[in-house]
């Protein structure tokens, strides 16, 4: 992309105008590349603008601003906005509307990017296909990829949506304008943000808002706060989960392992059994949701499987790594009481060789409830048998107070990593669960470096 190509999608002539070619956009002056666009985002926290003189340095080709430097000459292409995150936002919005077909967008409070990849691979079936980056999913994030991705033409976009406060959700729609809309799931991620659950819905339920007549909404039938709010809406609606009364059915979950299940569906009068990598129901419901996107898009059921098979989660999303004699499952991106449930009861059922320890952390952003949330993880644990469980962070030690079974607890991801050499022995599976703020990939790195060739 060349300058005049970012100034007709911002809809504004830079200051200092000079036509170079602009490598990629970045916010980050850490990270960003020679030829770089540098956006100075402005928060509580820390103000782009005050990296300026670096970003120059290191050879960006222009810049997104709210206001000028104090001497302005040395900087080339400057677009001047009072909101640079607005701007990026609409540059992404139109250039998803010149080169995209079809434009899908996830939302939810676990799965979305399990999901969406899931999606993005079935439906190359009908046509080209591009997805959005890794959990780029913010009103920063999400425009920052398409402009530095989307330079050809494809059939089909498919996005997630993150949700951090309310109105977020909807400014994403508003960029993207997805013609179908999915709603995995509500749960108590971002609570502590919110006053009550039906809060966190109803900001969730943005993905609804700006919808044409014939935008399609596909939903959890199973996840009353997600029906709900859908069912009183008009519209296309399409539906999935374990209930009769849904338009794609998962008839049946096997769990073979922590690396391979199958999931068996049910769409009008098709069936189809998918043999996959992602075990568990949670996992089943995120099979079905992409099967049912899918589905609509015109993929056959039949041709399901076989795109399905060689499917991989991504990292800290439920893969299973082998470490030496040691397996781990690696959990660890992101946790909620509900999803800590969902992935503590999937380790207790299927079978293991060795030990099965549990390494939890804290689950954050739950605010005042923070505390019977851990407690009600300790009582859950109570119920299974699992051999050894090590909780750590600050409000984990209260599950472990409410624990029957062996544990220790560390105050600190250090500790944690402290101990964990001397709690791991040969032949144990390990499970590695906590909220993105208690880094649990560094316990990973730890086995890594004590029981690794």
């Amino acid at each position: 992309m060349r300058i005049e190509q970012l100034s007709s999608l911002f809809q504004r002539e830079p200051l200092n105008w000079k036509d170079i070619t602009v490598n990629a956009l970045s916010n980050d002056t850490r990270t960003m590349s020679r030829g770089d666009v540098f956006v100075a985002i402005a928060t509580d926290t820390n103000d782009g603008h005050d990296y300026l003189e670096t970003a120059r340095e290191r050879g960006a080709s222009g810049y997104v601003l709210s206001r000028l430097p104090d001497d302005p000459e040395p900087f080339t292409n400057v677009f001047l906005t009072r909101d640079p995150v607005r701007l990026i936002g609409d540059g992404a919005g139109r250039l998803l509307q010149q080169l995209t077909g079809n434009r899908i967008a996830v939302t939810g409070s676990a799965g979305k990017t399990t999901t969406k990849e899931l999606i993005a691979l079935l439906m190359t079936a009908v046509g080209s296909v591009q997805a959005s980056e890794g959990n780029y999913n913010n009103t920063i994030g999400l425009p920052l990829t398409v402009l530095n991705r989307l330079d050809y033409p494809v059939d089909t976009y498919v996005t997630e949506m993150g949700m951090s406060y309310p109105g977020e959700i909807q400014r994403l729609v508003e960029i993207v304008r997805p013609q179908v809309r999915l709603w995995l799931n509500v749960m108590p991620a971002h609570i502590g943000n919110f006053a009550s659950i039906e809060a966190l819905r109803d900001a969730k339920a943005e993905i609804l808002s700006g919808r044409d007549s014939e935008d399609m909404v596909i939903y959890n039938g199973d996840d009353i706060l997600v029906k709900s709010r859908v069912e009183s809406e008009p519209g296309i609606r399409f539906s999935f989960g374990f209930s009769d009364e849904v338009d794609l059915q998962i008839l049946e979950v096997r769990n073979m392992s922590l690396s391979e299940g199958v999931v068996r569906l049910r769409y009008q009068d098709e069936e189809v059994e998918i043999r996959h990598r992602l075990p568990g129901r949670h996992h089943a419901c995120n099979i079905a949701a992409a099967a049912l996107t899918a589905r609509i898009m015109n993929v056959p059921l039949d041709a399901m499987p076989g795109l399905l098979s060689g499917f991989t989660p991504m990292g800290g999303r439920g893969r299973l790594l082998e470490i030496g004699n040691v397996r781990v499952y690696d959990d660890c991106y992101n946790a909620n009481p509900d999803a800590m449930k969902q992935v503590l009861t999937l380790f207790h059922d299927v079978p293991a060789a060795g030990r099965k320890v549990a390494v939890l952390g804290d689950m954050l952003e739950l605010g005042a409830v923070s505390r019977v949330r851990h407690r009600e993880i300790g009582l859950f644990l109570n119920e299974l048998k699992l051999d050894h469980v090590l909780f750590y962070g600050t409000d984990m030690h209260v599950a472990c107070d409410a624990y029957s079974g062996s544990a220790q607890y560390a105050e600190s991801n250090q500790d944690a990593v402290d101990q964990i050499a001397d709690l791991v022995r040969d032949g144990d599976t390990i499970l590695v669960k906590a909220s993105r703020g208690l880094r649990g990939e560094r316990i990973i790195q730890r086995i890594q470096e004590v029981f690794g060739s």
